[in-house]
């Protein structure tokens, strides 16, 4: 708790100091996910963090995990080694309740539980990471239950650019990567390539059998203008993927050395075109997104089955602009819009005893969606959203979000409130998957239902260049899917609804500083109480690997001659409960430590063009577990150069 109580003091501090300056205005920033058009941020009545390119090379982070632990209302749990299965939560949610983009292409895997693989998204073409917390499904649908993550890789340049990076260092990790882009055939294009390999270290508790990871990665980026009035833009990424991982020894409960491995393939592809009449009032787009995963895992004894997934995407939309945006207001505009998607899934393995894994499932989603900003008063902005999905597996559905922000340009203050109203369908993996001896699905499932609210103040001095923000949140989900129920028919899991309703509430605190013209400090801390009913009792437990605690500090420093940049991380995870099946298999809850993280980056500059850098990832060694019975990596240091002409 002495974090906590630091943070505290550290946001009291920084409101204090700056409570006695005059305050402008919340600077100007243009998003693109809070709304189904880009706004400006004082006008989003949602809580969202943005990461940019400039905090990316700051920080030096090899993966965006490591760029979104600092992000208030987050969760991270890694199951072991670099590269292994990582999963994030945020404000209590499940992962899969969480809508990941990637450049406007909707990520998640189906075969995946309809996560998104965190541990696989490197950083050296992420230009912007957009975290928008909270209700979404009015705007995003199923997936976005409680929130948004939106990755924006990095565009193609006018001008002929190349850049590359080389970087070495702790677990026999090497990782480089190259970039060129520039003008061709009358468009911009950008080609990027990255590779990662690391022996890894030892995921499971016993044993000294490390667990390597091996990642390439491949990005092309194509727009351009035919017509004054029509963009033409394609983005596309692939990943091919090697990793191992310690499976579950059924004497113990826990992981063991095994040579158990996954070689997996990911890839994202869209197009979209964008039409621009009356003046730029009226703005159509027409987009196609194909998402596809492929994984097969194998261990000693061969192949261990595998899975595969594919989503058709294509969406419309029109907006019709009334009035313009503002550095303060969203203006006056209508969106209407038509988003279609169908997924297919299969399975493939050896039957056993216990059953046959082998299937394909497909299931189709067309959902309408209408969406009005408006500002009532001078400097309120307010939103209304409304979608209808009809699904070819379940019954149809309405869902809404409301918001909004009142930006007070005389004192630098932004009042929000959000509310809204989810449904989260029911994963290919929960209804039809199947793992011999340990789960099968149940096609019975019915989809979970939320309804979510925040409130939040934001408080900016700009003569300081400070600022502070408040929310405090609650969601209640009902039906909510329990992936761990005893079947005593198969003697194996399965996943069922359960009974009651599963709370999610808190308060997120967040603060920035200019100390001094190269100096930046910041801080955040999270409150989170989770509960659920048990699947038994029905009485209400708390959730599994959600800390109540949580927060970060963080210092950047610059040189007056912009040569040197030192960064400095603390992140403090509360501890949490988890799930431990011994071999009775009788659920026995568990709890994992709390812990404390420090990283520090430093990075010196050669010439405009070049700088060399080092990195050293949890300073202090800290063991730690995510998950229950996984180890995490210890201190790693790590030394690299970047260029860029």
């Amino acid at each position: 708790m002495r974090i906590v109580s630091f943070v505290s003091c550290l946001l009291a501090a920084i409101a204090a100091t700056a409570a006695a300056k005059a305050a402008d205005r919340i600077p100007e920033t243009i998003v693109v996910t809070a709304s189904r058009i880009p706004v400006p941020l004082s006008t989003v009545g949602s809580s969202i963090t943005v990461i940019d390119r400039e905090q990316i090379e700051h920080r030096e982070s090899a993966f965006a995990i490591d760029m979104l632990r600092d992000v208030p209302g987050v969760a991270i749990s890694q199951s072991g080694s670099i590269g292994s299965q990582t999963q994030i939560r945020m404000r209590g949610a499940e992962a899969n309740q969480i809508l990941v983009l990637i450049d406007g292409i909707e990520a998640n895997d189906p075969a995946g539980n309809a996560e998104f693989a965190f541990e696989n998204l490197g950083t050296w073409d992420v230009d912007r990471i957009e975290v928008v917390r909270g209700a979404q499904s009015g705007l995003w649908g199923s997936d976005a239950l409680a929130g948004v993550i939106n990755v924006i890789t990095r565009q193609p340049d006018e001008e002929l650019s190349v850049s590359g990076f080389g970087e070495g260092g702790a677990f026999n990790t090497w990782s480089a990567g190259t970039r060129i882009s520039g003008a061709v055939l009358g468009a911009r294009a950008g080609l990027s390539f990255s590779a990662v390999d690391s022996d890894g270290s030892n995921s499971s508790r016993t044993g000294s059998e490390d667990d390597g990871y091996r990642n390439r990665t491949a990005s092309l980026s194509v727009d351009g203008s035919p017509a004054g009035n029509l963009d033409l833009e394609f983005n596309g990424r692939y990943s091919d993927i090697h990793k191992e991982y310690d499976s579950i020894d059924y004497l113990t409960g826990l992981p063991h050395d095994t040579l158990d491995e996954t070689d997996m393939s990911l890839g994202y592809f869209g197009a979209k075109g964008t039409l621009r009449l009356r003046d730029d009032r009226w703005i159509q787009s027409l987009r196609t997104g194909w998402t596809h995963s492929d994984t097969d895992n194998s261990n000693e004894f061969g192949a261990n089955g595998s899975t595969s997934a594919d989503r058709y995407a294509l969406y419309y939309q029109s907006t019709y602009h009334f009035t313009p945006a503002s550095h303060d207001s969203a203006g006056n505009a209508l969106t209407v819009a038509v988003d279609h998607e169908r997924e297919e899934f299969s399975q493939r393995g050896t039957p056993t005893g216990w059953g046959d894994p082998n299937q394909d499932q497909s299931e189709r989603n067309t959902a309408l969606i209408a969406e009005t900003l408006f500002s009532p008063l001078p400097r309120v902005s307010v939103s209304l959203s409304v979608r209808h999905d009809d699904n070819s597996s379940f019954k149809n559905i309405n869902t809404y979000r409301a918001t909004a922000a009142w930006a007070i340009e005389t004192t630098g203050t932004r009042l929000r409130a959000t509310i809204g109203e989810g449904q989260k369908a029911p994963t290919f993996i929960e209804r039809y998957g199947y793992f011999p001896g340990q789960f099968s699905g149940n096609p019975d499932l019915k989809p979970e239902h939320s309804t979510a609210w925040e409130l939040g103040v934001d408080q900016a001095f700009a003569s300081i260049a400070a600022s502070v923000g408040f929310t405090w949140f609650h969601a209640n989900l009902r039906d909510e899917i329990y992936g761990y129920a005893f079947d005593p028919e198969s003697f194996q899991t399965t996943a069922t609804n359960l009974p009651g309703t599963s709370k999610r509430r808190g308060v997120e605190i967040t603060g920035t500083a200019q100390l001094s013209a190269g100096l930046k400090v910041s801080a955040t801390y999270t409150y989170t109480d989770a509960t659920e009913p048990d699947a038994v009792t029905g009485a209400d437990i708390r959730e599994i690997r959600r800390p109540r605690h949580a927060g970060s500090l963080g210092a950047d420093w610059n040189s007056p001659d912009g040569r040197v940049e030192l960064d400095a991380r603390l992140s403090y995870t509360g501890s949490r409960n988890d799930d431990y099946w011994p071999p009775s298999f009788i659920k026995e809850v568990v709890e994992l430590g709390a812990y404390k993280l420090v990283s520090f980056a430093a990075t010196y500059r050669l010439n405009d063009a070049t700088r060399i850098y080092a990195r050293i990832d949890n300073l202090f060694d800290t063991s730690y577990e995510d998950v229950y019975g996984y180890n995490t990596p210890g201190i790693g240091a790590y030394a690299g150069l970047r260029f860029e002409f």
